[in-house]
């Protein structure tokens, strides 16, 4: 007995030894300023839930009803008066409502998931002949069409940011104001209309309906549409009683799992739409704004990563990562601006001149993307794995060994 009690010390001694060596390890691979104290790395954490909330999703979103407002306002005047300037002023602002609209695919989780908020702002391919087959009930008088008819009863294949694109472009232009029948005029207004309370819809999902101005919430009810919570409160507390999520891993996981997928997504979209094969199979076909659509979304995945819309910023999962290895933060930086310099040094397959570099410099874009791709990939674990942010998955939770929290 006292034998077996002795090696059974010595393989505990042993087993102490190893995990202490592991352990010493850890700490080394850490840089100084990750080993400040749990509660330093808490406050960074809640900072950059809350800004990411505020500064990135509802600060786009409040964009975008503002740009859906613009779309409608300019479709109304184009309608009253068609002329080449309004045709031309409505084609800008829905130029510019894409563009924002292309930021939100960077938190396409939340809301946004739930209630499809970013296919009733653009589901794609659009359903061209049930678009066609509207207009021409319309025509007949056999349909008085409204946002509200347009949102409930018909499928959102035929509605949305492309189905303005299709009513405002053809070939890349604004359509000739002659081209264009009475009943088109009329779909295009009741489109705007409906963009722009999806709009207002999705930012009352995550800033609360009671966080409105309240003519946009009294403008919500008269249309419709039921109160909503507010999703970045939920978002913003993980653990807290009112909060789905459990922990502010859970909650980095969206962040950083969509980050990840918008690269992911964007590689293939870059050669794609670069190297434009067939203009017609692009999602913006009519308006052919694919390039705009790239540079956008690689904005959208900057925001995400740098807290917040430009001019609006915060703290940052920059912040986050810097603090734990700041030479994969400054590269995936890197990658970020190379990323967006080599799509522009391609440039616009309609616009710019097919030479023989072409391929070459849409090739090195997609390396510059993937190079992106990879390093948010390898910060992903750092950030979602800490201590501070236990438990790691949204059942169940996992702990990290007592002495282990100590060293980090």
């Amino acid at each position: 007995m006292a034998t077996h009690a002795k090696k059974s010390n010595l393989r505990n001694l042993l087993f102490l030894l190893v995990f202490v060596g592991f352990g010493c390890g850890l700490i080394l691979a850490v840089k100084p300023e990750a080993l400040l104290g749990n509660w330093s790395m808490e406050q960074r954490v809640d900072g950059v839930l809350r800004g990411f909330a505020e500064n990135t999703v509802i600060a786009t979103l409040e964009r975008l009803v503002e740009d859906t407002d613009a779309l409608e306002a300019a479709s109304r005047r184009l309608r009253e008066a068609p002329t080449k300037a309004n045709v031309e002023a409505a084609a800008a602002a829905w130029r510019s409502t894409r563009a924002t609209a292309q930021l939100t695919n960077a938190f396409a989780f939340g809301p946004a998931a739930h209630y499809n908020f970013d296919k009733q702002l653009a589901t794609w391919p659009l359903d061209r002949p049930l678009v066609e087959h509207t207009l021409a009930e319309m025509e007949a008088g056999r349909l008085q069409l409204d946002a509200r008819i347009l949102r409930e009863r018909m499928y959102s294949t035929r509605r949305g940011l492309l189905a303005a694109e299709y009513l405002l472009f053809r070939d890349g232009q604004p359509r000739s104001v002659e081209n264009l029948r009475p009943a088109e005029f009329d779909y295009l207004v009741v489109t705007a209309r409906a963009l722009r309370l999806e709009a207002m819809d999705y930012l009352a999902a995550w800033s609360g309906t009671e966080h409105l101005p309240t003519d946009w919430a009294t403008e919500l009810e008269a249309a419709g549409f039921k109160p909503r919570r507010s999703y970045a409160a939920e978002f913003a507390g993980p653990g807290e009683a009112q909060s789905r999520y459990v922990s502010s891993a859970v909650a980095l996981q969206e962040v950083m799992g969509d980050a990840v997928t918008v690269a992911e997504e964007l590689c293939p979209a870059i050669q794609e739409i670069l190297s434009a094969p067939d203009p017609g199979a692009a999602e913006t076909a009519d308006s052919r704004n694919g390039f705009a659509d790239l540079l956008t979304t690689l904005e959208g995945l900057e925001n995400a990563y740098y807290g917040g819309v430009d001019g609006a910023r915060g703290h940052a999962v920059s912040d986050l990562v810097a603090g734990i290895d700041d030479v994969l933060d400054r590269r995936i930086q890197i990658a970020l601006a190379d990323t967006a310099y080599r799509i522009e040094a391609a440039g616009d397959p309609f616009l710019t001149e097919i030479d023989a570099d072409r391929e070459l410099r849409v090739r090195v874009a997609v390396s510059a993307c993937e190079k992106l791709f990879t390093r948010l990939e390898l910060a992903t674990p750092l950030i979602t794995m800490h201590p501070v942010t236990l438990p790691w998955a949204p059942y169940g939770v996992f702990e990290v060994p007592s002495v282990m929290r100590t060293w980090l």
